[in-house]
């Protein structure tokens, strides 16, 4: 990361970045965003803030972020919920399943009985 980001912008590419890595270091985050260790913790201490961020001291110690968060980007369009609500009503028992269980990973509200 060679660019100057923004203070909002550096912490949402990191939440990105976590979101991807699940974990990282401080010192890996610094170098990858090119801001000083004590930049990184005041970062995590506002990401921890919006988002399931949290550290580990000493040997396996770090910076993680829950394995089941998603971010705002992973979730369907509108057009892309009802292409696969159109296809359940098509769809086998088995095919139901699997398409609702999409919907319910990937929906805001994750009600399916449209």
């Amino acid at each position: 990361m060679r660019d100057k980001l923004c203070v909002s912008e550096r912490r949402a590419r990191m939440l990105d970045f976590l979101v991807k890595r699940k974990e990282s270091t401080r010192f890996e985050l610094a170098s990858e965003f090119g801001v000083s260790i004590s930049t990184i913790h005041r970062d995590i201490i506002y990401l921890s803030g919006i988002a399931p961020v949290y550290t580990k001291q000493g040997n396996q110690g770090g910076i993680y972020i829950l394995p089941e968060f998603r971010s705002y980007k992973n979730y369907l369009t509108e057009a892309e919920e009802n292409c696969l609500y159109a296809l359940i009503e098509n769809s086998n028992v088995e095919e139901r399943r699997i398409l609702c269980g999409i919907i319910t990973k990937f929906t805001r509200n994750s009600v399916v009985n449209k």
